[in-house]
């Protein structure tokens, strides 16, 4: 079969389930401040007005995200203003179809990764199987960090795949470059430093005893190199951080720093939130507990199946995923615990290629050839369909049959849901079209922009 096209056909696949409703989940908290001030940071750049204090005191991330999804929000203006500023249709078409379309590309990297180092079947079916997952297709149609880190994070570890196959300095400066726009992508992405120095560890313990010390050497080169490349690319796409990093350090320490917890089985403090039916500060095991709660449960089985393969194959690329899925959850000990695997959303790729390869590994003796494997994937597809089709269009509420879905978990208040304002869209639409003009609605929401405007309304 062709590869670009079965590629181009998941690239697609992914794209339609993002795009065919949309704008049905509503506005979310976050999804203001990467269009808004994004829009005004575009405006600032086409002024030439490159010093403006807005480029760093605005900071929460680094503004990659923002120039990005900036783009796109000239697309969902809804009024100018007089002032100069803007006013944005509460539906962000425009820049939730970018945010798919990043989406689908990781989708596309991941199919590439499976591929190139496992199968064909492997490739195809980890593409299908993260492209249909509830919880990252909620964010995929939300404008949001997590859709770039998807594109970019799968990205870095394609380039570092190819470093690993065949070693060269060409090689290491294409990783350092996709390093420091993965870097820019979001702060976490750090981890994909570490993450390549264990890669090359593990490769190491696999030589002959003369080819280590060459072999080390360069490799230490390389990862510096590397370091310092996407440095200097986060420095070029974030130039004012050179010239005030003191005003953003301040905002960063001011907004995400740790703080410690005398609790053993908390180590930082964290934002309060529902789990298992008490409110109370998420523990350090909150993504252990989420992950097996919030990921179908056959995906889960396949996953564990795939598990069992990298330690009986032991091959480098296998413990390189299993790696590329474990090192997240290190920001377990970190203080923001909080909206279930969103901030280790980079797992999910991993997530899918261990699952497709525990299936693979499952139906070789039922079916040798490729057309069988298809038709016996089709019932993992059809699960993850009903799966969808029953929580849309609030796919970031999703929870799995080991806590009865999220019915149950809402009935007897186990889990937090609706956190991030999805469903007030809902929620502002019944009251146009059912309450009387003119009367008084009193709304208990923050922030306010999670819901529609509603006009005549008091």
């Amino acid at each position: 079969m062709n590869k670009r096209l079965i590629i181009l056909f998941i690239f697609l696949f992914s794209l339609s389930l993002r795009l065919w409703n949309i704008n049905e989940m509503g506005r979310t908290w976050d999804e203001a401040e990467y269009t808004e001030q994004g829009y005004r940071m575009v405006e600032l750049l086409k002024k030439g007005d490159f010093n403006n204090s807005y480029f760093y005191t605005t900071y929460d991330h680094p503004p990659l995200v923002k120039y990005l999804y900036g783009i796109a929000a000239h697309f969902d203006v809804e009024k100018y203003l007089s002032n100069g500023e803007v006013i944005l249709k509460y539906d962000l078409t425009y820049s939730r179809i970018l945010s798919a379309i990043l989406f689908s590309l990781g989708v596309s990297i991941v199919v590439l990764i499976g591929w190139k180092i496992f199968s064909q079947t492997v490739g195809i079916f980890s593409g299908i199987i993260l492209a249909m997952l509830p919880f990252s297709l909620g964010l995929s149609q939300l404008v949001t960090t997590e859709s770039l880190k998807i594109f970019i994070y799968p990205l870095t570890i394609y380039a570092y795949i190819l470093l690993l196959e065949k070693f060269s300095w060409k090689k290491v400066l294409i990783s350092g470059i996709i390093t420091g726009v993965a870097l820019q992508a979001k702060q976490s992405n750090f981890l994909l430093i570490p993450m390549l120095g264990l890669i090359f560890f593990i490769q190491y313990f696999k030589l002959k005893t003369k080819e280590k010390i060459i072999f080390a050497k360069t490799r230490i080169k390389a990862i510096i190199a590397i370091s310092l490349i996407g440095l200097c690319v986060f420095v070029l796409i974030w130039p004012q951080i050179l010239f005030h990093f003191k005003e953003v350090y301040a905002i960063h320490n001011d907004t995400w720093s740790v703080r410690f917890s005398p609790k053993i089985w908390q180590i930082t403090l964290s934002p309060p939130e529902i789990f298992f039916g008490r409110l109370m500060l998420a523990p350090i095991f909150y993504y252990i507990i989420y992950f097996f709660i919030t990921i179908p449960v056959l995906i889960l089985f396949l996953f564990f199946a795939g598990v069992r393969q990298v330690f009986e194959k032991k091959s480098i690329y296998l413990f390189s995923i299993l790696l590329w899925f474990l090192l997240p959850f290190s920001l377990s000990i970190y203080s923001w615990r909080q909206h279930g695997l969103r901030y280790i959303i980079e797992i999910y790729p991993a997530l899918a290629i261990i699952s497709a390869i525990g299936f693979e590994t499952l139906t070789k003796k039922l079916a040798r050839g490729q057309l069988y494997r298809f038709l016996l994937f089709l019932p993992i597809v059809a699960y993850l369909f009903i799966s969808l089709w029953f929580i849309k269009p609030y796919y970031l509420d999703y929870f799995n049959e080991l806590v009865g879905g999220v019915n149950t978990v809402y009935r007897y208040n186990f889990f937090q849901t609706g956190w991030w304002g999805q469903g007030l869209k809902e929620a502002g639409l019944y009251l146009k079209n059912k309450a009387a003009v003119g009367s008084k609605i009193g709304l208990a929401i923050s922030p306010k922009h999670t819901m529609p405007r509603l006009d005549g309304l008091d």
